[in-house]
């Protein structure tokens, strides 16, 4: 009994020792723990896997419009610009890349600038976010934007943050309010369409030329609704049509 008393008090204290050397931190709060301890792990790390900087500060913004007409004739990619700057500055983040600043339409994540923000992201080790003045200008495609949303949270450390709707994506709650703006954009989307293809059904019964101008015509009041439209034909219309009455005379 004696000596099994000693051989814990023993055990007990090298326990005790070894206790003040090493902390057991639990996987789920793997981010306390120093960057030094950390370290000893990364050599076995695969080199092909992107290891998360969650204390990075930089940053890329993206910006786009729709059409040409948006992009040549209004200001809102300046104020996407001038507010995405702003929240930048006021979350202390360091913009370090520029993307879009031209028309794509976010039906579709195959847009050129798009893509090239995605893959730059990708490759770069410190960005940390991506910010647009609202999700919908990130995309409008529905679940296939959120996915790629998610896909670069979760694989590659990357949040997408929002002026309009700052949430907070690393939460349950943000990533959850995340998602619903995501699909929002493009339930907005599907809605306009099907107002915009109504009102032109309505349009051609009442007579009006809802499509693009033809050639050998001006509309003299460009910009305005179809039923506002003034067609005259042009001296180039003038040739064509006497070139339908030749060829119809033959």
């Amino acid at each position: 009994m004696k000596n099994k008393g000693r051989n814990s008090s023993i055990f007990f204290m090298a326990f005790a020792s070894l206790s003040t050397k090493t902390t057991l931190v639990h996987p789920r709060h793997h981010n306390i723990m120093s960057n030094k301890n950390l370290d000893r792990f990364l050599k076995f790390a695969n080199k092909n896997v992107r290891v998360p900087i969650r204390n990075s500060r930089d940053v890329v913004i993206y910006t786009r419009v729709s059409s040409r007409d948006q992009m040549e004739n209004g200001a809102s990619l300046d104020t996407q610009m001038k507010y995405c700057k702003d929240f930048a500055q006021k979350k202390e983040l360091n913009v370090v890349a520029f993307f879009g600043g031209t028309y794509e339409s976010a039906k579709s994540d195959d847009r050129k600038e798009f893509q090239r923000m995605i893959n730059y992201v990708k490759r770069s080790k410190n960005v940390s976010a991506i910010i647009v003045y609202s999700y919908d200008r990130f995309t409008r495609s529905g679940i296939n934007g959120a996915m790629i949303s998610e896909e670069l949270q979760k694989n590659y450390n990357v949040l997408t943050l929002s002026v309009l709707q700052d949430v907070n994506p690393e939460n349950s709650s943000g990533e959850f309010q995340k998602g619903l703006f995501l699909l929002l954009g493009k339930f907005d989307n599907t809605q306009r369409t099907e107002k915009s293809i109504a009102g032109m059904r309505e349009k051609i019964r009442e007579g009006h030329w809802v499509w693009s101008i033809p050639i050998g015509y001006k509309n003299l009041n460009k910009g305005q609704t179809a039923d506002k439209h003034e067609l005259i034909i042009t001296e180039q219309g003038e040739l064509l049509r006497q070139a339908f009455h030749w060829k119809a005379e033959r």
